[in-house]
């Protein structure tokens, strides 16, 4: 197929602003969009897969209907077609508010996908001489990264990439041997990270722009959000019950501020102290932690920022509902009983208000954007911000290398732990086996985006798809992959989904 077809109307040189955020509640797609989105996949997928075209037209009418019937603001697709790129498009908004429409120029957070490009940039520097395949990474480190174990200096460059270093996913311990079993762990790529800036004074960003973007063409492609990038990135969104959810959590850490302020009043007027001295406690440390996520967001400049951004968010919420159902009922409830009787309905009154809030979290409340903030730090595990377009062009070397040695390009598809009989992971992305072949893909999701790719290299059949915002639903991108390709999804949908068999607890 020649030519690609775009859906740019919009002016990319336009600020994305925040200007407010609404809150609608509104209940779950009924039966009928349902199966409006099932009969059209059905339809798509009785075609013939080998044909581009009749491949595009589908997804042009399942994607606007699967995006309705999921509520996702945005969506953008890449079609690979014999190791080339077919087809992109965008669908719907870069931010719920403003409206700017998805375009092919739209840069979305790929979040763990970024692994399989640190992933490469490792292997790169392998072919370069910079690391070794058989040294243990620890040894290039002046500084103790982990703890002392039998197994630091085990752990080499297939473990890390292959996800069986064994390293915990929040720590820096080894819970057991590397290699000897899978284990799903950012904390490798971490290390990687540390490795590779050390062997070669320059930072990840630096490394992956001499190495991976300025090569393969992906003039937009970043792990760090810069200024100049602003104006492209999607705004991500957070699904509100994740706010009412926070709320729960955030009125009561609310409302024993406010008691802990009584309490310090109380006690400068009447000097006596009628609370406990573990709850004063806890109210103390619950109130430095509120000012602590304050000047996160004041003055963070990384990820943490969007934590944040959330606890705000949930904490103005906090105060609105707080105001808006505690007080009336409790001003009720003192109307027509004494302050003893109040006391006594105290906790049906609580019990009452916390029901209203599983209530809320039970209802699928549209997105809420989260504005797209400059962000300086690399983090090899998942801050690339880039778009499907330019994400293809890297799967198309991952499929086929041009820039890697070809015993080297070998190692991305060799396993090097296996999963079960059809899945494996390579020196980066996961092995998946079919009858269609077998495939190389990756997949990411923070709680505002997401995104999988996979490609076919015997056929150099592949689709990239991203999504700023999951709404909670892990399989909204994989859904729109396997109506794209056309095949049986379920062993990497298992793989996204896996329980371990390893217990960090172990």
């Amino acid at each position: 197929m020649s030519g690609k077809s775009s859906h740019t109307n919009t002016d990319m040189k336009t600020k994305l602003l925040f200007l407010v955020f609404v809150f609608v509640l509104l209940s779950y797609p009924g039966h009928g969009q349902n199966s409006a989105v099932n009969e059209t996949s059905q339809a798509l997928s009785s075609g013939d897969p080998d044909q581009a075209n009749s491949i595009i037209a589908g997804l042009e009418k399942f994607i606007p209907d699967y995006q309705k019937a999921e509520r996702i603001p945005g969506v953008s697709v890449a079609l690979v077609y014999d190791n080339e790129i077919a087809w992109t498009q965008g669908f719907g908004s870069a931010n719920s508010v403003n409206k700017k429409p998805v375009d092919t120029n739209t840069l979305f957070e790929i979040a763990s996908v970024s692994k399989v490009v640190t992933a490469y940039i490792a292997l790169r520097l392998v072919d370069e001489g910079k690391l070794s395949l058989n040294k243990p990474l620890h040894s290039y480190l002046s500084d103790e990264w982990m703890p002392y174990s039998a197994y630091r200096d085990s752990i080499k460059l297939n473990h890390v990439l292959s996800h069986s270093s064994g390293l915990r996913k929040t720590s820096r311990e080894i819970l057991f041997e590397p290699g000897t079993a899978y284990f799903y762990s950012a904390n490798g790529l971490a290390l990687l990270q540390d490795v590779i800036e050390e062997v070669t004074g320059e930072n990840l960003e630096e490394l992956a722009q001499r190495l991976v973007f300025q090569p393969l063409g992906m003039k937009n492609s970043s792990f760090v959000l810069k200024d100049e990038l602003l104006p492209f990135a999607a705004s991500g969104h957070i699904h509100a019950t994740v706010l009412v959810a926070l709320f729960g959590i955030l009125m009561l850490v609310n409302y024993l501020i406010i008691d802990m302020a009584g309490l310090v009043i109380n006690r400068l007027v009447t000097k006596l102290w009628r609370l406990r001295r573990i709850h004063f406690i806890l109210m103390i440390l619950l109130t430095i932690a509120v000012v602590a996520g304050v000047l996160l967001f004041v003055f963070g400049k990384s990820f943490i920022i969007e934590f944040a951004y959330v606890t705000l968010l949930a904490g103005l919420l906090c105060l609105v509902l707080f105001f808006i159902l505690y007080y009336p009922v409790r001003l009720l409830i003192l109307r027509v009983v004494d302050g003893k009787g109040y006391q006594k309905l105290s906790s049906v009154l609580w019990a009452v208000l916390l029901m209203v809030i599983i209530i809320l979290a039970s209802l699928k409340i549209i997105n809420v954007p989260v504005p797209a903030w400059p962000s300086y730090e690399a983090r090899s595990a998942g801050t690339i911000r880039t778009s499907p377009g330019e994400l293809a062009l890297f799967m198309i070397e991952m499929a086929n290398p041009r820039y890697l040695k070809p015993e080297t390009a070998e190692l991305l598809r060799t396993p090097q732990i296996k999963l079960d009989e059809n899945l494996s992971w390579g020196m980066g992305p996961g092995i998946y086996y079919s009858e269609e072949g077998y495939a190389l893909w990756q997949w990411g999701q923070n709680i505002d985006f997401q995104t999988i790719m996979i490609v076919y290299p015997e056929s150099g059949f592949g689709v990239v798809v991203c999504t700023n915002s999951d709404m909670l639903n892990p399989d909204v991108a994989i859904e729109i992959a396997r109506v794209a390709l056309g095949g049986d999804m379920e062993t990497i949908r298992a793989a996204i989904h896996l329980e371990y068999d390893f217990s960090e607890e172990e």
